[in-house]
């Protein structure tokens, strides 16, 4: 595993964008590099998020994705994105030494002078085809699980490009990122579900889907 630190902080403020299809939208999903940046609760100083109803919040305070992360979707996509410069996926923050695969719900990771959470996968919206202006972005991320994830922040503090990842506890190994994102694209058992539900640290808007999956099994069963 390559060394985990922060490889890019990027933070925007809500702007009215145009995309290359001609909508309009209220979105901070192009956000700028910085070199470091002062957290609070709620995210990041400088930085906001548009669909307040379905971003940011306690639960979705700071987004993360992995340099894997972008070099997977530019194969699936292909695309040849580059994570230095504006935020592609509205990503936070671009990471190495850690990804989908390696991220678990519950992890605790030291950042800097934070304490952060890891809370749920990302799930991905409309709005990552039009930013991208690619129509295969949104289907792509959720099949592949290539999507990110959120944190919470339990301390506040700052976090600088090149600070290293520490990671503190790792209550769930089984619960990685990417097997969270399979049990919405894929076919979970109601064992896998219920599992997951039982997360304390998981977000209540990633279960509220997760719920919704058990209760599609549950009725496929009963009208058999």
């Amino acid at each position: 595993m390559s060394k985990a630190e922060i490889l890019v902080i990027k933070i925007g403020e809500v702007k009215s964008l145009t995309f290359a299809d001609g909508s309009t939208y209220e979105s901070a999903i192009r956000k700028q590099p910085v070199q470091s940046v002062k957290i609070h609760k709620l995210g990041a100083y400088g930085n906001d998020v548009g669909l307040k109803k379905h971003h940011g919040g306690t639960d979705k305070a700071l987004f993360f994705m992995s340099d894997t992360s972008f070099s997977a979707l530019n194969e699936l996509l292909g695309e040849c994105f580059s994570y230095s410069g504006t935020a592609i996926y509205g990503e936070n923050f671009v990471v190495s030494g850690f990804d989908e695969d390696s991220v678990c719900v519950g992890d605790r990771f030291k950042i800097g002078s934070t304490l952060l959470e890891v809370s749920q996968p990302r799930k991905p919206c409309e709005r990552l085809s039009k930013n991208t202006n690619n129509s295969e972005t949104q289907k792509t991320v959720y099949l592949s699980g290539w999507s990110g994830w959120y944190v919470r922040v339990l301390e506040e503090g700052e976090i600088a490009q090149g600070d290293e990842l520490i990671l503190q506890s790792r209550p769930y190994p089984q619960f990685t990122i990417r097997h969270l994102n399979r049990l919405l694209s894929g076919k979970p058992t109601t064992e896998e579900l219920e599992q997951a539900l039982a997360i304390e640290e998981l977000a209540v808007a990633f279960k509220r889907s997760l719920n919704s999956q058990l209760g599609k099994i549950k009725a496929y069963k009963n009208d058999r």
